[in-house]
């Protein structure tokens, strides 16, 4: 996103002395929906339109201790419940906000309660569970028992009955008002996840593992509305105009296991053991305060049971979904469509409010209210619980309740502002050190309300303790110095306060800064002496095992003769992304001073050419520089020097040992020697006729010195000419000849 140009004319001032170091500023700007949604949220809205605003308000109204809260109900007094997790335990919240626990299961998980018209409340517990009933006295007893693993749901319908959803075979009962179930609806499923009624009486219920979400008739007839592409129905909600709502998810489990929980084998829990004595009767004594209540043993026998201590930190089997999730929009033509999806958030929570859905994720808690829509849905975010889980959503008046997981929370989201709110910005990585210039932001305060903000810079990913305090606060919108030190990481923080209901808004806002200079790197530098380029030995920055690149070599059989150049490459970059220019100095190793051979070179080689250089051993320097693309105070240089290297403009010499003449044979030894380089190869001719390779008598040419036999054989009588060639590495040529006399036999 390009900074707005307003906001530009009215920082730059203010850039000045930041921009006229020569390096180019660079401007980090915060201003859409999804740059936003990547900070945290704290008592602050995000709308689709990318504006950040305070939340309605949001508290904790009850902590239980524990570690997973799993359902959710409300009774016709007000009385909000919460069914929890691995402790088998239900709380009461009142409409005073004062708690209690209520009742506990053996059974340690409780995924499903429903409230009945008559104050009574059910509850759901698992695995190996029951149906419990509590009435409005406090008074509770096995209510059914399906004989099934799971029970996932609960739901009343007009009259009464209690429909329960089970797993792992996926049936639903339903039981009248004196406990007697029966087989409703078999899905053929491995589990049933959620039910909701529509207001005709027919049940809906969704499924895993074929994310099935079915219309099931008052005679217990299905008929399956839509199948998701993702596995398992989560869970299920209606409006008043007949519009359904499904939260499909998929991930860790896969398939035929639902999300939420998935239980280690045989069934047990993790956690300590206690045993628990509970008394053979057919009701559950009401305890005072808030002592729980403890469901009866069917037996008669005091039986003892494995019972899970708190686990608060670390829940082993409690699996929070890494796949995708889905929230589906069924309207009563029976068409379905995908409101919102994402690869990296789940839903789990659903309620209506109105003409809005809310939805609830796994990722940071977050509460989303979208008004769906069939040109554009309007979607906001309306807070963060900051619970890894926001587990269920309930309405109840105009009051939202959402329970959360990992630690186990209900909270309140009322009507109306915060009176404060945060916003804290991602985590920028400007990759280098930074030096940083001003904080700008656009957006409104309307008479009374206040926008204040903070910097805060690191030199590790993550904030911890090692990063600078919050500086600030700064309030100018048109920009104001940002004070913290020079770092590589950056994070800012708004802070928004209400005045009554009015709520201050925010934009976007846009920090700017300069990344230091850093040196250019020389990663290699090869020298090749005898005509072609030698790949590099390796190559790495400086500082790093393996270092910059130093390589010289030769090239053991050039084509063709011909004396041959000093050719110098190299390979450079400039973390700043600067233009490199690039000097070359030279010196033999007996002297002490460098000596420019080119400087303002843009290439990445140089060559010298024969004769540019006395024979000897040298050594080059590189030296690059960003200085074209800063001030002078600013600009960096490094260098890095070759491997020595030979120059060599002397031919080779050839001379002659010996010769001998007899009977129309001969023999000619030459030597062959050369002051500064190797030998590479030889040729022999007679009487100027056509060269041919030789080797020398030890078997390769390859020293500085090296002996050569010539034996000819079927001479004419008379005069003939030898004549021997010799390159050297450094391609000089040095010839010889011998004259033989032939006498007539």
């Amino acid at each position: 996103m390009k900074p707005n140009k307003k906001l530009l004319f009215l920082i730059l001032p203010l850039l000045f002395s930041l921009a006229s170091a020569g390096t180019e500023t660079v401007f980090w700007q915060v201003g859409s929906f999804e740059e936003f949604l990547q900070g945290t949220l704290a008592n602050v809205s995000l709308d689709t339109e990318g504006e950040l605003h305070l939340a309605p308000g949001a508290r904790v109204v009850f902590n239980p201790e524990e570690a997973l809260a799993l359902s959710l109900a409300h009774d016709r007094k007000g009385n909000v419940y919460i069914g929890t997790g691995h402790q088998g335990k239900v709380f009461r919240v009142d409409g005073a906000l004062h708690s209690n626990l209520l009742f506990t299961a053996r059974e340690p998980d409780i995924f499903a309660l429903a409230a009945g018209p008559d104050g009574s409340l059910y509850v759901g517990s698992s695995p190996e569970g029951k149906v419990y009933r509590i009435t409005a006295e406090g008074q509770s007893r096995v209510f059914y028992d399906p004989h099934s693993k799971y029970i996932w749901a609960l739901a009343l319908d007009q009259a009464g009955r209690l429909y329960v959803a089970t797993g792992d075979k996926g049936q639903i009962f339903q039981v009248d008002a004196a406990g007697k179930g029966t087989l409703f609806f078999d899905s053929k499923q491995t589990h049933m996840m959620c039910l909701a009624f529509e207001r005709n009486g027919n049940l809906l219920a969704g499924s895993v593992p074929n994310g099935l979400i079915y219309r099931i008739t008052p005679q217990g007839k299905g008929f399956v509305l839509y199948e998701a592409n993702l596995p398992e129905i989560h869970d299920l909600v209606t409006d008043s105009s007949g519009r359904i709502y499904a939260a499909a998810l998929g991930g860790a489990g896969g398939k035929g296991s639902p999300e939420l929980f998935v239980p280690p084998p045989g069934g047990a829990v993790p956690g300590g053991v206690t045993t628990v004595t509970v008394l053979a009767s057919d009701e559950v004594r009401p305890g005072s305060g808030t002592e729980a209540q403890t469901p009866p043993n069917e037996g008669g026998n005091p039986p003892s049971f494995n019972r899970p201590t708190p686990v608060i930190n670390a829940i082993p089997n409690f699996q929070i979904p890494q796949g995708r999730g889905s929230l589906i929009e069924i309207l009563p033509d029976s068409t379905a469509e995908t409101i919102w999806n994402s690869n990296s958030e789940s839903v789990f929570g659903l309620a209506v409010r109105g003409d809005h859905i809310l939805f609830s994720t796994d990722s940071n808690g977050r509460i989303f209210d979208m008004i769906p829509g069939r040109n554009a849905e309007k979607l906001n975010l309306v807070t963060e619980t900051h619970g890894s889980l926001a587990t269920r959503l309930m309405t109840e008046g105009s009051d939202l309740y959402v329970a959360t997981s990992n630690i186990a929370q209900l909270l309140r989201v009322e009507q109306g502002v915060a009176a404060e709110g945060s916003y804290e910005s991602p985590v920028k990585d400007t990759k280098f050190i930074s030096h940083w210039g001003v904080l700008a932001w656009r957006g409104e305060a309307p008479g009374g309300t206040t926008l204040e903000f903070f910097t805060r810079s690191g030199n590790s990913e993550r904030p911890d303790q090692t990063w600078s305090d919050w500086a600030g606060p700064y309030r100018s919108s048109n920009g104001s110095p940002v004070s913290s030190p020079p770092a590589r990481y950056i994070q800012w923080k708004a802070v928004f306060h209400a005045s009554g209901a009015s709520s201050p808004t925010l934009n976007d806002v846009t920090v700017s800064y300069l990344n230091q200079n850093l040196p250019p790197q020389i990663r290699s530098l090869n020298v090749s002496t005898a005509g072609e380029r030698t790949s590099p030995a390796g190559s790495g920055s400086a500082g790093l095992p393996g270092g910059p690149a130093i390589s010289i070599g030769t090239s053991p059989g050039a084509s063709s003769p011909g004396k041959v150049p000093v050719t110098l490459t190299w390979q450079a970059d400039d973390p700043n992304n600067d233009q490199l220019v690039y000097s070359l100095y030279i010196k033999a190793t007996d002297e002490q001073e460098w000596h420019l051979l080119k400087d303002k070179l843009r290439q990445t080689n140089y060559t010298i050419e024969p004769g540019s250089l006395p024979d000897g051993k040298y050594i080059a320097k590189l030296v690059a520089s960003d200085g074209e693309s800063n001030p002078p105070e600013l600009a960096r240089e490094s260098e890095l020097l070759s491997a020595p290297f030979w120059v060599d403009n002397t031919p080779p010499q050839v001379r002659v040992l010996r010769q001998n003449a007899t009977d129309g044979e001969a023999e000619v030894v030459f030597e062959v020697e050369d002051s500064t380089s190797p030998l590479r190869s030889a040729e022999t001719s007679l009487d100027g006729k056509e060269w041919k390779d030789i080797v020398s008598d030890d078997g390769i040419v390859d020293s500085r010195k090296e002996t050569f036999t010539i034996r000819l054989s079927k001479l004419d009588a008379g005069e003939h000419v030898v004549s021997v060639r010799a390159y050297d590495t450094a391609g000089n040529l040095g010839v010889g000849k011998a004259v033989l006399r032939v006498a007539p036999r």
